[in-house]
């Protein structure tokens, strides 16, 4: 029997909940949506703990990797300075992460971003972010219409020339969104193949060189309703799969 892909989910730090006997012990966390994606699609997930020191042996388990959604990203890791409308950042977090795509990267592993995922893969190529839609002029102003804790969808434009096109076989997808960042400057490489309505730019795939592909909206909370965007996870465990 062919072997199932591993792909790994990279962990994310959080202070623990208060019910915890251990206040000062951080924890490294993903959730069900995310495995339960992955598990449907083919694959076999497992977490990658914020390990730094361990990225290369990490990454020698994995056929791919996941980058998940999150704490915002610390500004300093894209040359800003921290504003007031930037929220709960967790820099250990981020650089673990941003280690980790590197050298997936570098390997040539298949790499899919989602929410702060897809914004990792824009700073590590040098691109930037708004640290609140609020201050990107007219874009945003799609998002912004959403209301506290209110499922929010709307639709997206995809590039016919774009791996997103070609794995859902449409020009449009209506897709969620629980974002107040976004990107600002696209990053070297990189090329914008999703967008909204309102100019933002929602998914991102890299020109040249391993699968790399990035999305704004949360697909793994999707797909928790329907199947509409197995398509995604699908492809990407196809690419994952080993030789």
């Amino acid at each position: 029997m062919r072997k199932r892909p591993v792909i790994g989910i990279a962990g994310t730090l959080s202070e623990p909940p208060v019910s915890s006997a251990f206040q000062d012990i951080q924890r490294d966390f993903t959730n069900e949506a995310y495995t339960a994606s992955l598990v449907e699609a083919g694959a076999t997930p497992i977490l990658l703990p914020s390990v730094l020191s361990e990225v290369e042996a990490l990454l020698s388990l994995c056929d791919g990797i996941l980058l998940p959604g999150g704490f915002d990203i610390d500004p300093d890791l894209y040359a800003q300075e921290r504003g007031l409308l930037c929220q709960k950042t967790m820099k250990a977090s981020d650089l673990f992460q941003l280690e980790l795509l590197r050298g997936a990267y570098r390997k040539g592993l298949p790499i899919l971003g989602i929410c702060k995922g897809f914004q990792l893969i824009n700073v590590r190529f040098g691109g930037t972010l708004f640290q609140d839609l609020s201050l990107s002029g007219t874009k945003g102003s799609v998002h912004a219409r959403k209301q506290h804790d209110t499922p929010f969808f709307h639709t997206v434009t995809l590039q016919k020339d774009s791996k997103l096109h070609t794995i859902f076989g449409s020009s449009s997808l209506e897709v969620n969104s629980f974002h107040h960042q976004g990107i600002d400057l696209l990053g070297r490489g990189l090329v914008a193949t999703a967008l909204c309505d309102d100019g933002f730019i929602e998914a991102i795939e890299q020109k040249e060189g391993s699968w790399c592909v990035g999305v704004q909206w949360h697909p793994e909370a999707m797909m928790m309703a329907s199947k509409s965007m197995l398509p995604l996870f699908s492809a990407f465990v196809e690419v994952s799969k080993p030789l």
